[in-house]
């Protein structure tokens, strides 16, 4: 007799973590502003995600949007994938993508001055393990940003991400 063991929440995390990062990657080049610093990160990104996915600590991978020449008030945008780890608990394994999401969620954003710059923090249960490169940190305030919930854009196994953006009320 021969068995297959396959760890289905391993391989679901590390889907999750790459189209998580992959749809910022998406976000950030669709709204005009430079992928170098996140290409320049990518490994401290992916080993901080892959690990708090893995180990059910992450609750959401945000970027932040803000233009730093404003000192009044830097704030431009921000985008938040939040993690569901009861999505699909009777799922097959499924592994998927819908970068419909994504695109529509960059079109509806709009895009940013050439000025702006951004940055990612995760947020976390308490205990979660440390991981290299990652720090403690305060969100900026989203007073004044009007939240629009997107939909879930990444699924795997029970894992899902779930976007949302923010922008400039009118």
């Amino acid at each position: 007799m021969t068995s297959v063991v396959v760890n289905v929440h391993t391989h679901a995390a590390t889907h999750v973590a790459s189209n998580v990062l992959r749809s910022i990657r998406q976000i950030i080049k669709g709204c005009g502003l430079s992928t170098a610093k996140m290409l320049d990160q990518w490994a401290v990104l992916e080993a901080g995600v892959a690990t708090w996915l893995e180990t059910g600590d992450l609750e959401a991978l945000i970027l932040e949007v803000y233009d730093p020449s404003d000192r009044v008030d830097d704030r431009r945008g921000r985008f938040d994938f939040t993690i569901d780890y009861s999505y699909y608990r009777d799922g097959d394994g499924e592994l998927w993508l819908d970068p419909d999401t994504v695109r529509r969620t960059i079109l509806k954003n709009g895009s940013y001055p050439s000025a702006c710059e951004y940055r990612f923090v995760a947020t976390t249960k308490p205990g979660r393990p440390n991981v290299d490169g990652w720090s403690s940190t305060t969100l900026r305030s989203t007073a004044g940003l009007e939240r629009h919930t997107v939909g879930t854009a990444v699924g795997g196994g029970s894992l899902g991400a779930s976007l949302a953006y923010y922008r400039r009320s009118s």
